[in-house]
């Protein structure tokens, strides 16, 4: 998993193989939070690349709220999210649940999408700063 803050000011994460939630956290905390303060990403516009990552066979909807309990917790102010996803079955349904979370739990104007394209994920991401 890679993490940074790019020149544009968005939050760009990337995601490879077999998706586990702890060892996302440990990373997330090892890469990212070490390097920011929350202060530095509160509400910036995130996208996230998921094409070469993979749900794990067993309890997906345990990853997920995880993840989802983890950002509930570290994020105060809405925001924009792009999640890049594949072909995979059940990537699209996956992320649209997600956001559907974040909106019930966190705030409800934080807005994510799915996106197969890359570069159209990060316009739409990017327009939130202008």
């Amino acid at each position: 998993m890679t993490m940074a803050i790019d020149d544009n000011g968005l939050v760009v994460t990337t995601c490879e193989g077999t998706f586990d939630a702890r060892q996302w956290l440990r990373q997330r905390r090892e890469r990212f939070e070490s390097r920011y303060a929350l202060a530095d990403y509160d509400g910036r516009p995130t996208v996230t690349d998921l094409r070469r990552c993979q749900l794990p066979d067993g309890d997906w909807a345990e990853q997920f709220r995880t993840v989802a309990e983890t950002l509930n917790h570290r994020r105060l102010k809405p925001f924009r999210r792009a999640l890049i996803v594949s072909d995979e079955p059940g990537a699209t349904l996956a992320a649209t649940l997600f956001g559907e979370y974040q909106k019930i739990f966190h705030h409800p104007d934080v807005e994510t999408r799915a996106f197969r394209d890359f570069d159209e994920g990060y316009a739409w991401a990017r327009a939130a700063l202008e």
